[in-house]
């Protein structure tokens, strides 16, 4: 994709946070028409560098360009008027509004309910979302929580989409239906960045990978060229064994049985009163 121009492009991003250095000098490029998985262990700098993208922090050095413009994001609201929305792991949700009040919330403007039913309506069916605008969120499940976030996102117009570890809370069944979604909103020519550290994650999905490793850009490449086996060695830093051997599956698989217990208390006993004249 290197004749193309990227919706993103992130150049030098550096962030500290007093000595910790969390992310130093990425580079990263996201593109319209794809799902990216950023992958990384745990504290790799993957959500710190895209909240820097979607408004939250401010990177310390670096510059953000989208469609090739250097921009400044100081906020989530310039990082909506750029396009860019970003589904967090904890939803930022009113429990007692309806699924269409919090996806209005906060806009400008005075509210036209009816109206905003009915664009809802349409974002549902284009991309294959199941939302009820009128349910209150304390009704819904988690799965229905999340797609009222993501709706809410493009509702506002955004076509740049993060999702922080989206399936961390999902069923298998649940997370099928999300993967769906997310290919349509791709095939619609939006670019699509899903945080994860889940490998078959990363291959069921995504397009293009990119790695991190300790707040560093160790490198990208299509997912159909690469294997769990390489995008393991990247995150890690160092060649990882998989294959788990079969005499060790064995014997986790089969644990000693437990004990029984075969206390009774004497006759003429009381546990009760053993155990409250012991305290």
């Amino acid at each position: 994709m290197d004749n193309k121009i990227a919706a993103v492009t992130m150049r030098n991003i550096t962030k500290r946070f007093g000595p910790t250095l969390a992310n130093d000098k990425v580079w990263l490029n996201i593109y319209r028409g794809e799902i990216l998985a950023l992958l990384g262990e745990n504290g790799s700098g993957k959500t710190t560098l895209m909240n820097m993208l979607s408004g939250i922090y401010f990177p310390d050095e670096g510059e953000i360009a989208i469609d090739g413009k250097p921009v400044v994001i100081r906020s989530p609201k310039d990082a909506f008027d750029l396009g860019i929305g970003m589904i967090h792991q904890h939803f930022k949700l009113v429990d007692v509004l309806s699924a269409a009040e919090n996806i209005v919330l906060g806009l400008p403007g005075k509210l036209d309910l009816k109206a905003a039913t009915a664009k809802i309506r349409e974002i549902c069916s284009a991309y294959g979302f199941e939302v009820d605008p009128a349910q209150k969120i304390y009704d819904m499940s988690v799965s229905q929580k999340q797609t009222v976030e993501i709706v809410k996102v493009l509702y506002r117009g955004a076509d740049i989409l993060i999702l922080d570890e989206p399936t961390a809370v999902l069923t298998p069944q649940e997370t099928d239906k999300l993967f769906a979604v997310l290919r349509n909103m791709r095939d619609d020519g939006k670019a699509v960045v899903i945080i994860t550290h889940k490998m078959h994650e990363v291959e069921a999905l995504s397009d293009r990978v990119a790695i991190l490793r300790r707040g560093q850009f160790i490198g990208d490449m299509p997912t159909k060229t690469t294997n769990a086996q390489e995008m393991t060695n990247m995150m890690v830093g160092h060649p990882v064994e998989l294959n788990i051997p079969a005499k060790f599956s064995a014997s986790r698989a089969s644990p000693a049985p437990a004990r029984r217990s075969c206390w009774r208390p004497s006759r003429g006993s009381s546990p009760w009163k053993r155990a409250a004249s012991s305290i």
